[in-house]
This record gives structure tokens, sequence and C-alpha cells, in this order.
């Protein structure tokens, strides 16, 4: 009896399939065991850890710190061609979930509440851009979570209270940071040279560049109609547009040590640095020359501008190739006024068919002002067969100056900046190099008060607009394309100051434009073309706002480089967001440093402004978009994405709305005000430097090092240039607006720009209209130059 029941007996048989029964019962009570054990994680716990790494894990609020899982990291690219990490594994301690501490700061980014108090230090222990260091060196943490704590929120230029103002700080930036040093021994490519790396590949790029000017020759062949046609099929295969990651637009530039410091805090603490070198390149053509206008005939013949009446071809010589000797007077002025920090001159010339027997090959001469001496090493004159690119050099001769302009990036020289101007264009007072160009500040650029936004492609009557506008409004739609819309203002007409780095990425990243306008030999001939100057300033400009944003965005905020900020990574941005609008204003918080340019430069031992004195802003002050933008309706959810600053938004799976990528496309691009308002708003932090918006010195070194880099390369200054520009039209006003005031009333102007505007045939009319010129030339700069005969 078991269990108070009775059995009958058991048989053999019976028997063991009772035992065989209560076999398979084991077996099902120990297989759901190993299954719940199993699934507990308490045998598998490397497995769960890389399950971690691929889905993304409730980031509700915790007590407890989080326990990360060191390993690896390894990089990859993005869609954009910036470096990442994959995220490492983390294996997260929940304790129980507390309401969200950023309340307050959320609802001050909200564009119905916009006012915000101030965040004590308190609140944030990186609120002075010294962060608390997790593990750099067990030794070491204490000291620095110690010096964390002893910053002081209003750090200026004098009060030195940050740990990135101090001598070893300074110290190891310096060496951290110069190619070829130690922080770089195990990157190879930082010692190869960029333009091998670029143009050995035509995968890499699709615009091959000149490593090397070609030398010139007269035996040279004139390159047939099918070469030409060959470039134009080229490029209507190319793309319009290209990004160019930072990693490799840097790879160019050197770091001496004092670049953190300054660009971070505005504060120069480096050697006494030397007056920089520059070269003037000059675009002249001497069109009264016989062989010249033999040479060119064939190609106007054939130009799509050409008519049966033959109008073009009247009306496009006569002024645009009429010499009045301005080259030798505009090289007097470069002497007289700048000629201390002048390293070369070049001069941009057509060749020529030489003329001579028939039954002999054809040789070529290059156009020579027939004053040059021979013999001078600081002058070069280029012919456009020594300096264009190999697909570019397919459709020579060319007769438009746009053609040419879009070339000076390949002129070689042993400094990187040049002025580009025309032999219209003369300097009227002493010049110092930072009326062009300095290492603290950049290249000085001027605007007009016209401004372009073109959002839809230019149509045939854009093409039939006047002077330079069909240019302007072309080049206006690609910008839009690749930075985002805007209006954006037409350039100075004055002479140019470049970096040819900076001017070959800002040309060859629109690759199909760029060799289009190879293309053409006569201005106008296709409609629209690469208006250089334009895109030149601009890209500049938006490449300098775009490594701020990429700085913040994709390097100093997404703390792990796992591509995707996570609620604690946006916390800290709307943290940062609100200590900036809890501050005054910007323009009573920050100090304005476009004020102390002289200041500044002198402190460095660089001689000030002399004629650009009046400085409208510097990329120190931050980009110049920041400026004017009205940024109280700044709103987190809808300029960085929807439900930003919400834990709840990603609590339970990774949103593709936060992905760091998509973020800085969002506001580098295509809402351009919203990133705008997120750099001013976020530089409030401090009252100078861009420091808020870059990656920690200690916990990203490299990444921060390469922004440096790229901040340093696009710096720029916006000034009001002394500058006078005259549309000369005929000899009784040459003389009352020319000769009078600048010669018998000594007017004087920085530089002066003098256009040919003359529409009259009259030969006794042109004849008096030189001898006025001729007057006011050698009023103004009679002695003869280093670089003229006797």
């Amino acid at each position: 009896m078991i269990g108070g029941r009775s059995y009958p007996s058991y048989s053999p048989s019976f028997n063991h399939r009772q035992r065989r029964s209560f076999r398979k019962l084991y077996y099902g009570i120990f297989v759901v065991l190993v299954i719940f054990i199993w699934h507990s994680g308490k045998l598998t716990p490397k497995r769960h850890v890389e399950e971690s790494q691929l889905h993304s894990q409730p980031l509700a609020s915790r007590s407890q710190p989080e326990i990360v899982v060191k390993e690896e990291s390894h990089r990859v690219v993005d869609a954009y061609g910036h470096h990442i990490h994959k995220r490492p594994a983390q294996v997260q301690q929940e304790a129980n979930p507390k309401p969200s501490p950023m309340s307050h700061e959320v609802n001050a980014l909200r564009k119905d509440n916009v006012e915000s108090p101030k965040l004590t230090n308190d609140d944030d222990p990186e609120i002075h851009d010294t962060d608390v260091i997790d593990t750099i060196k067990d030794t070491v943490d204490e000291n620095v979570n110690r010096e964390s704590k002893l910053s002081h929120p209003d750090d200026d230029d004098t009060t030195g209270s940050d740990s990135e103002h101090s001598s070893s700080s300074f110290g190891n930036t310096q060496q951290q940071a110069r190619l070829g040093g130690n922080a770089h021994e195990d990157h190879e490519d930082d010692d190869t040279d960029t333009e091998v790396s670029v143009d050995d590949d035509d995968t890499k790029h699709p615009i091959q560049t000149l490593r090397e000017m070609t030398p010139w020759t007269e035996h040279y062949e004139l390159p047939s109609w099918e070469e030409c046609n060959s470039v134009k099929e080229k490029a209507d295969a190319l793309p319009d547009m290209i990004h160019v990651p930072f990693e490799q637009s840097v790879k160019d530039v050197i770091l001496e040590g004092w670049e953190d410091q300054w660009i971070a805090k505005a504060h120069y603490a480096g050697p006494k640095l030397e007056e920089p070198k520059i070269d003037f390149v000059y675009n002249w053509v001497n069109g009264s020359q016989p062989e010249f206008t033999k040479t060119m005939r064939p190609y106007e013949l054939n130009s799509s501008l050409n008519d049966a009446e033959g109008t073009w071809i009247a009306s496009h010589s006569t002024n645009r190739y009429r010499e009045w000797n301005e080259l030798r007077y505009s090289m007097r002025s470069v002497e007289k006024y700048a000629g201390h920090f002048t390293n070369r001159i070049q001069i941009l010339v057509n060749a020529f068919e030489n003329n001579g027997d028939e039954s002999q090959p054809k040789t070529y001469g290059k156009q020579k002002p027939h004053w040059l001496k021979d013999d001078n090493p600081m002058v070069q004159v280029l012919s456009q067969e020594e300096f264009f690119g190999p697909e570019e050099r397919k459709c020579l001769p060319t007769f438009d100056s746009l053609t040419i302009e879009n070339q000076l990036y390949n002129t070689k020289s042993e400094v990187d900046r040049l002025f580009a101007l025309s032999d219209d264009m003369i300097l009227g007072k002493p010049h110092s190099a930072a009326d062009l160009y300095s290492p603290l500040f950049g290249p000085t650029l001027g605007f007009k008060d016209n401004a372009y936004n073109t959002l839809q492609p230019p149509t045939e009557k854009d093409a039939e607009r006047f002077g330079e506008k069909p240019f302007l409004i072309y080049t206006s739609w690609l910008l839009n394309r690749r930075f985002g819309a805007r209006k954006r203002k037409g350039q100075v007409h004055f002479g140019h100051s470049l970096s040819r780095s900076i001017t070959k990425e800002a040309i060859t990243s629109f690759p199909r434009p760029a060799l289009r306008s190879a293309a053409q030999r006569f201005r106008g001939e296709t409609g629209f073309q690469l208006y250089s100057w334009y895109v030149i300033f601009h890209y500049t400009m938006e490449r300098h706002r775009e490594a701020l944003l990429w700085s913040y965005i994709m390097l100093r905020s997404d703390v792990d480089d796992d591509g995707y900020l996570d609620w604690t990574e946006r916390k800290k941005i709307l943290k940062e967001l609100a200590e900036g609008m809890g501050n005054d204003t910007p323009e009573q918080f920050r100090h304005r440093i476009y004020y102390r340019v002289a200041d500044h430069l002198e402190s460095a031992g660089l001689q000030p402004p002399k004629v650009n004195t009046e400085v409208l802003w510097t990329s120190l002050d931050g980009p110049a978009m920041i400026k004017d933008v009205d940024c109280d309706a700044f709103d987190t959810e809808d300029c960085l994405a929807p439900g930003f600053s919400m834990p709840s938004s990603d609590a339970t799976a990774r949103s593709p709305v936060f992905s760091s990528a998509a973020i800085f496309d969002r506001i580098a691009r295509q809402s351009p005000r919203c990133g705008d308002c997120l750099i001013k708003l976020l530089l409030n932090r401090r009252r100078a430097g861009l420091g808020p918006l870059l990656p920690h010195a200690a916990k990203k070194p490299e990444q921060r090092a390469t922004v440096i880099k790229a901040l340093i390369k696009y710096q720029y200054t916006i000034v009001q240039p002394d500058a006078m520009f005259y549309m000369v039209t005929d000899a009784e006003q040459a003389e009352h607006i020319l000769l009078k005031p600048y010669i018998k009333h000594n007017k004087k102007a920085g530089q002066i720009c003098l256009n040919d505007d003359v529409v009259s045939t009259d030969k006794s009319e042109l004849e008096r209209l030189a001898d006025v010129m001729a007057k006011l030339f050698d009023g103004l700069l009679p002695h003869r130059s280093n670089f003229e005969k006797i």
C-alpha cells in the first residue's frame, strides 16, 4: 500500500515501463533547470556582455556607478567619413529608478521658457572644462578630482584658474599634438605627403592635382578639341560635391604647442612668432600683343558666345585686355608697401604661338612684361601650361580669369599663403602682414552688403544677369547644398588672401563644377561657373563652423565614441546649454576678441594691422554666423532631435534620431540656424575662446589635437577693408575722381582698384585717357622697383 492506496502486483514488463517513465520525468526536470539557469546568465556571463553590445540597454537614472567592462576599441569609419569607435561592452547595475534630475534644465531649453538659473559648481563637476577623470592612472585620480572642484566660474584671460592654462598642460599638449611626435608614432599615415595619399589613387579623389609644376618648353602642342571634349565628358560623370574628412584635411598642419591654449582660451602663451611670408600672385595678360591675339582668334571664332555679326568678339576684347602698364606700378606698390613680408611674386600669363617659318615646327613663347628683369629670383612668370592640373591642361589655352583663378592652388611655393590680385590693383599705404594674414587670426576677408541664397537650380534667366551675378548665384546654390541654406555675402573687389591648401580643398570638393569650369575658355560660355573667391571664402568659414559642431557632437559629447548619444550624454549637453543660457547675453558676457586683435598680435611679437584696422569679427569669437542670430526661441526638441530632453525616449531601445551623425548633419546642414544657436549658447559658458566645444584634453588628446588643427587651418578675420574701387569710364572722369584727389590733394587709400569700363572707341579720347592714367601712376609710384630693367 502506497499513500493509502493499494496497487496490483507489478509484472516485469510493467515495472520496466514505469521506470522508463520516471526517467523521462527526471530528464524533463533537468532540462527545465538547465534552461532556467542558462537564462539567469550565471552560466554564460560572456554571452550576456556581447549581447549588451548589440542591443540598447535601458537608460534610467542610477544611484550606483556603472561598471564598464573594458576591451579594445575598434575604429571604424561612419557614413560621413569620420572615425568612430564600436561601443564598449557594458554591464549596468540598476538601482531603483529616480525622477530625472534634469527637469529644470529641460524646461529652460524649451522655447516657452528661455530663462534658466545659473548652475553652481556642485551641479556639474565638469563645469569648467576640467573633467573628473575615471581612469588615467590609479595614483592620480584623486588629484585630478580635487583640481576639478577648485575651478573658478569666471575663467578669462587673466584668472588662469583653468587647468588648461597650466604650464604642464601646455607642455603635454605640445608633445601630443605635433605631427610625427610621440603621440603619433603608431600612425604611419601622419608622415606621408597629403597629395600622395589623396592623388595616387583615383578612387580617393575624382580630380587629380599637380604635385610639381610642369617645366616650360617652347616645343609645345596645343591640346586638340577632342582632348577638351573628353574633359567635359569626364566632368559630367563626376559628383557635384564630396565631403573631406577633417582627419584628412589637417594632415598638412603641424602644431607648435601654443595653439591649444589660444583656441580654447584666447590666451597666447607661446614664444615670439616670426612675421609670415606671403606670395603675391598676379593674373596678367597683354591683350595688345599681336601674337596673343593671333593665338586667341581660333578659339574666339569657335566659342559658343560668338555671333554672326562679330559683336561679342569686338566687345569682349576691348577693355578686358587693354594695357595701361598697370602691372609695373602694382609691383612697385608691393615692393614699397609690402616688400618686407613678400616671399615671391608670381605672374600668371598666356602662351602664344611664335611667328616663324611655316615649314618649321611650331614654337611657343609665354607673355612677359618687356620691362621685367630676367634674373630676379623673387619673380616667376608662369604660363598656364606650367601650373594647370593634368586634366585641366587639356582645355588650354583659356582666356577666362575664373578658370585661371580656380587653378591658383597648383602654383608651387615654399609658403602656403598667397595674396591674389589683378594688375589693376595697387597698394596705397604701408602694410603689415597682418593686413592680409596672421598666424593667430588667419586671413582677412572683406565682404559687400549684397548676399545670395539660391534655393533652386539656377535658370537661364539667372545666366543672363550682369557681371559676376550668374557665378555668385550658381556657387551659392552649391554652397547651400553642401553646408545648408543661408544668405552669403559677396566678396569685395580687391586682392584676396588665400591658403593654397584650403583653395585646393574648396575647389576640388566640387568636382563636376570645378572640371566643367576648366573647360571654359571664355567667361560665360556655359552661363555658370564655380566662382573661386566666393567659394573659397565661404568654404573656409563654413568648415570652421562645421569643425566646431563636429567636435562637440561627434567627439566631446559622444563620450564613449559609439556613434550614439545616450541619455547620460544628452543630459550633459542639456546642462551645458542651460549654463550658457543662464549667463548674461553673449554681447555682455563674452569678451570681444575682434576689439583686441592688435593687442594679441603684439603679445605674440607680430606687427598689428596698419591698413585693415577696422576688424568686424574673428573666428576666435565663434563662427561669423552666430554674430546676429537670435536664439531666444532655441528648442532642443526642434533643433537636436525629437525627445532629446526625455530619458524615456530610448529607455528600452536605441532611437536612430540620437545617432551622433544624424544630429551632426541636422545642425550642420539641414537646420543651420539650430547649429548657429547651439554654438552661441555653448560658447556663452566661457568669457573667451572656443573651449566649451572642444574634446576634453585629458580624455581625448588625439581627437582634440585634430580639432585644434582644423580650427587653426580654417580660422579667419572679417574686416572692413581700407580700399577704393573705381570704374574708369573716360578721361574727364579719371581726372576728376583720381588724378586731382590722389595727386593734387594727396588723398590716401590702403588699396585701390581701377576697373576698365571704357566703352569709347575714339582714338583721341583713348589717348587722353591713357595720358591721365600715366600721370596718376607716375604720381603715386614714381620710383623704379628692383624688378624693372634700367
